[in-house]
């Protein structure tokens, strides 16, 4: 097992970075990855990746779409493109149940759209009619990772309020515990622990051809 630590050398680092930096403690070898362009035949809806954050759902999403030649979408970028603010502003003027609809609603839009590749933000899938909406709609993937590795990834957690504990460490353990049961009714399970990006990439697209090759 990995043990991952948060570390300063990590700071400076874009997402995808500090995503394979958080390999560098691991046995794990150059991946592969499969041949640019590469399709899913029988891919007829979205896929939206759900999990914590620094699970990769924006930087290994990313990557999947443009290796399928999908287009990618954020429903936190969604909300705030609605809204014309962060969604920080939105928490504190409107509150949380405002931020909610306005990401059903962001979502409920964003999937009636052809096939693309959807990262939705962390807390999405914990609400039953957002949950619901991803389901029917959706082909749902649950990146999963340690929170040990997951703050290795985050890497400074200056942008990340929930965070911003002298226990880091535990509130992603919180998390993790809370979130579990609602995450683990995604269609698709891929633990990314002691993957590289590259590795991710190539699971999900693994995953996803098995799975479609059985509908």
């Amino acid at each position: 097992m990995i043990i991952a630590r948060y570390s300063r050398s990590s700071i400076g680092l874009t997402a995808s970075q500090r995503y394979d930096h958080s390999m560098t403690t691991g046995n794990i070898s150059a991946a592969i990855p499969k041949p640019a362009g590469a399709t899913l035949p029988g891919l007829d809806k979205p896929i939206a990746l759900v999990g914590l954050m620094g699970s990769g759902k924006s930087v290994v999403g990313r990557r999947l779409a443009r290796q399928l030649q999908l287009k990618f979408a954020d429903s936190d970028q969604l909300v705030t493109k609605m809204a014309g603010v962060t969604i920080a502003d939105i928490f504190d003027l409107a509150g949380e149940a405002k931020f909610r609809d306005m990401e059903f609603r962001a979502i409920q839009k964003q999937l009636q759209k052809p096939p693309h590749v959807l990262a939705t933000g962390g807390g999405a899938f914990c609400q039953p009619q957002t949950a619901a909406l991803l389901r029917d709609n959706a082909l749902v993937v649950w990146l999963q990772a340690s929170p040990e590795t997951l703050l290795k990834r985050i890497g400074d957690v200056s942008s990340r309020p929930l965070l911003q504990t002298a226990s880091p460490l535990q509130i992603l353990q919180q998390l993790s515990a809370t979130r579990e049961p609602f995450y683990s009714k995604a269609h698709l399970h891929i633990n990314t622990d002691g993957l590289s990006m590259a590795k991710a990439v190539a699971a999900l697209v693994s995953t996803l051809d098995s799975y479609l090759a059985k509908q």
